[in-house]
């Protein structure tokens, strides 16, 4: 066996720790799409492995709304589906998000690809996946992913898994902060919401009942503005609170962004008082034909008046802040508490994944690095993602050590680091299982 086959191995048989996921719980999955808030995401059919991500591709590639409304239905059959989108897969496969598809297919089904001649077979094999113990199976056996770290879009805040070992769960802070439901989280918390003071007790019942058993928290609210958060005092956004608690329409967007940067810090302050890193998206927008990115281009940039503010706590500025990932290194190189989750990335490019890895190995310390995320609701797509980000990984690898940047016995403690150990350092996976079986 060659040197360069010695580290395709390893890589290959050393579990992941999967950083970012947005699975849906099993159960909700043996029930089907009727029980999802997302149906698409939970058919029984081929057209769910298309249901996320893939779909912005076909998009893209010409597929009408029409036919996209009527590719997930789940009352048409398996053929009847690839007549509407087999063009815009030929155009579209091959994207990442397609080469996932078609790895997560082969991975988990024994087929090939998919075309008019097997999307009957893929379907059948599909529902027949789906039952009780299918995740492990999924993830453990066939992704070899040791637990994920999910930040579930079934539930406003933090979801009560049934699988916290598999599952670890985000504490979402977007509606305490940035996206602001005070009837949902004040009816959660069984209080009374009249004052910012009232928030903030409400906020701190939040952290105190999900706090322990979270593995992180998680804040996406860069899809909807900059990351400039000021720092705002209480005394100055208790009277904007009081005007948001009257009539929200009636403050303007001044008043609205100084009630956001103050809950924010807030919460970033609890988040570092309960021992737990704060993930924020970055950088490229999911779905299609909405990204500004002229904000986007901001993001890396806005990011270092956080890490500068709060030195004490870990940053995870997921998704490489592509396509700006060279800010990403910088960023890493010269904050101690930033680190960057390479969830999703794979995926979008995965070539600038290969650039990326390499570049950042150069410049920052290995331990900031995080290598996997699936990012997915279908846990059916992860198995690809960890292959393509295995061969990405044994690629940058293998050149490195081609080039002589690397000596092959550096390599087995790297690979360690980078797929499993960082995570397993920035995050207590461990304490926080415990918590739950208390």
């Amino acid at each position: 066996m060659s040197l360069a086959e010695e580290i395709t191995q390893l890589v290959e048989e050393t579990p992941f720790v999967d950083t970012h996921e947005h699975l849906l719980e099993e159960s909700t999955r043996l029930k089907g799409p009727e029980k999802a808030a997302r149906p698409e995401r939970a058919l029984k059919d081929f057209s769910v492995l298309l249901s996320h991500y893939a779909d912005a591709d076909l998009v893209v590639a010409g597929l009408p709304p029409a036919d996209y409304q009527q590719f997930f239905r789940p009352d048409l059959s398996p053929k009847d589906k690839w007549k509407l989108v087999g063009k815009y897969y030929e155009r579209a496969r091959h994207t990442g998000y397609l080469q996932n598809v078609r790895e997560s297919v082969r991975m988990l089904y024994g087929i090939d690809d998919l075309s008019a001649d097997t999307v009957q077979e893929v379907s059948d094999r599909v529902a027949a996946l789906i039952k009780p113990g299918y995740y492990q199976h999924v993830l453990k056996e066939v992704a070899l992913v040791e637990h994920c770290q999910v930040n579930s879009l079934e539930e406003g805040l933090f979801m009560e898994t049934a699988q916290p070992e598999l599952l670890c769960q985000d504490l979402s802070f977007v509606r305490l902060s940035t996206g602001l439901d005070l009837p949902y989280v004040a009816k959660l918390a069984n209080r009374e919401v009249r004052s910012l003071q009232d928030w903030h007790q409400v906020i701190d019942w939040c952290f105190a009942t999900y706090g322990p058993r979270a593995i992180a928290v998680k804040n996406q609210s860069a899809y909807g503005r900059k990351l400039d958060y000021a720092q705002v005092s209480a005394q100055e956004a208790a009277p904007l609170f009081e005007q948001y608690l009257r009539d929200p329409a009636k403050l303007n967007e001044a008043g609205h962004k100084a009630i956001q940067d103050h809950l924010f810090h807030y919460c970033v302050r609890k988040a570092t008082e309960y021992k737990l890193p704060v993930k924020l998206h970055t950088g490229y927008y999911a779905g299609h034909s909405n990204m500004p990115l002229h904000r986007l281009r901001h993001n890396a940039g806005d990011m270092c008046e956080l890490l500068r503010q709060h030195p004490d706590t870990p940053f995870v500025i997921m998704h490489i802040t592509y396509p700006y990932q060279d800010e990403a290194i910088a960023i890493a190189k010269h904050y101690a508490n930033a680190y960057i989750d390479m969830c999703w990335a794979w995926i979008i490019n995965p070539l600038a994944g290969v650039r990326f890895v390499k570049e950042f190995l150069m410049a920052v310390p290995a331990n900031k690095l995080l290598t996997f995320g699936g990012d997915y609701m279908p846990v059916e797509l992860v198995p690809g993602h960890a292959r393509i980000a295995r061969r990405g990984l044994a690629q940058v690898l293998n050149e490195l050590v081609a080039e002589g940047w690397l000596t092959p016995r550096e390599v087995p403690v790297l690979v360690e680091r980078l797929m499993r150990g960082n995570a397993r350092e920035l995050f207590d996976y461990e304490g926080t299982l415990a918590n739950w079986k208390r």
